[in-house]
């Protein structure tokens, strides 16, 4: 199916781009909070998890979509929530990882593009643990002391993303999950919101 970059983009597709991308942060906020809880879950898991449950949303919302520059919208109003969060760094992050996904999407949506996308974008996702640590620790560290967390969580933070042997296992587990979110993505959507009429 060739993208319709000829039609210009309609009320109903900003509409359904805010909500999707709202439900998207809504859920990777609340996968990181629910994961906070074991601090081995929230470092080396959370991302992973992420990624796998919020493949399938990123399918869809791109699928019923079909033009260009959903994935940069959608990363960039990620950014900038962890912008207003404290973490000004992770905008421009945000930006670089959603124009990898447009690259990878360019030529137009199909589910192998999708899956490329997606999984890329799960890999470098690691950006929102790994950017602070390499280099803006001070930013990071004054940002946690003021949002109440306790020193043992931000030592095992450094003690998992300061090991190269976590590091490697922590982003080829991510970028897994987010290949596997991708599967299920391209599923459902075959199985179930092609046959409903969603798309």
């Amino acid at each position: 199916i060739k993208m319709e970059n000829a039609k210009k983009w309609s009320v109903k597709d900003v509409i359904t781009l805010v909500l999707m991308t709202v439900l998207l942060i809504v859920i990777q906020l609340g996968i990181n909070m629910v994961c906070m809880v074991n601090d081995f879950v929230s470092m080396v898991l959370s991302v992973g998890i992420t990624m796998l449950v919020c493949g399938p949303v990123y399918f869809l919302m791109v699928n019923r979509i079909r033009k260009r520059s959903v994935s940069l919208v959608y990363m960039t109003l990620l950014g900038l929530v962890f912008l207003i969060m404290g973490n000004w760094f992770l905008l421009p992050w945000f930006i670089v990882v959603g124009i990898f996904a447009e690259i990878i999407l360019w030529k137009g949506i199909t589910p192998n593009r999708l899956t490329a996308a997606w999984t890329v974008s799960s890999l470098l996702y690691n950006g929102v643990n790994l950017l602070p640590i390499w280099f803006f620790w001070d930013t990071y560290y004054s940002f946690a002391i003021a949002s109440g967390m306790e020193q043992s969580y931000i030592d095992a933070y450094v003690q998992y993303y300061t090991a190269p042997g976590w590091v490697v296992f922590i982003l080829i587990f991510t970028m897994l999950c987010g290949f596997l979110g991708s599967l299920i993505g391209r599923k459902l959507i075959q199985k179930h919101f092609k046959k409903a009429g969603v798309l």
